[in-house]
């Protein structure tokens, strides 16, 4: 795994060998990327659900102001901590390690330009979508990014977003969307 673009271009970072995680693949990142964020100059990410950390890397790597990292797993957050200090990032980067849903419910952090969730599979996203869309973490401006399986139905975002794209990789696909205001 690798960053695509920006000041970080081409460096290689940790992953985690593990079941339970799930890396976003570096084709689908470079879809992602290129098709809604090409440049993320001063934007405030949310990388829930962060992994290795390499979208908020990737967008911190293309000019994104702070990037607020939240990963449960011990071992996956260390690989977050290892791969922000490779970076060099660490005055960017906020890293948290706790559970998605009860940092939600309890925490805030102002208001983020983007909130990209990439939870496992078989994780409840609506759920915790129902929650966050009640706190103070996003304006009307904000982009939503789910990452899901790509035989997933995503019609459940309809309840409280506007889809913007929608785009299927390899077994994967993203939705970027805004709240409904």
């Amino acid at each position: 795994m690798r960053i695509i673009s920006g000041s970080l271009r081409s460096l290689k970072l940790q992953t985690l060998s593990s079941t339970t995680t799930r890396p976003s693949s570096d084709r689908l990142k470079e879809s992602l990327f290129n098709a809604m964020f090409m440049r993320c100059d001063f934007q405030r990410w949310c990388d829930m659900f962060a992994g290795s950390g390499a979208i908020g890397l990737e967008a911190l790597s293309r000019g994104a102001k702070e990037v607020v990292f939240i990963e449960q797993d011990r071992s996956a957050y260390q690989i977050v901590k290892n791969n922000i200090e490779t970076c060099r990032m660490q005055n960017q980067s906020v890293l948290i390690q706790d559970d998605a849903l009860s940092h939600v419910q309890n925490k805030e952090h102002g208001l983020f330009d983007v909130i990209f969730m990439d939870p496992p599979y078989d994780y409840d996203l609506k759920s915790l979508v129902d929650v966050l869309v009640k706190r103070p973490w996003y304006d009307k401006d904000t982009l939503f990014v789910f990452e899901r399986r790509a035989s997933e139905d995503m019609t459940w975002c309809d309840e409280h977003f506007i889809m913007i794209k929608q785009r299927k990789v390899g077994q994967s696909q993203y939705v970027v969307a805004k709240i409904r205001v």
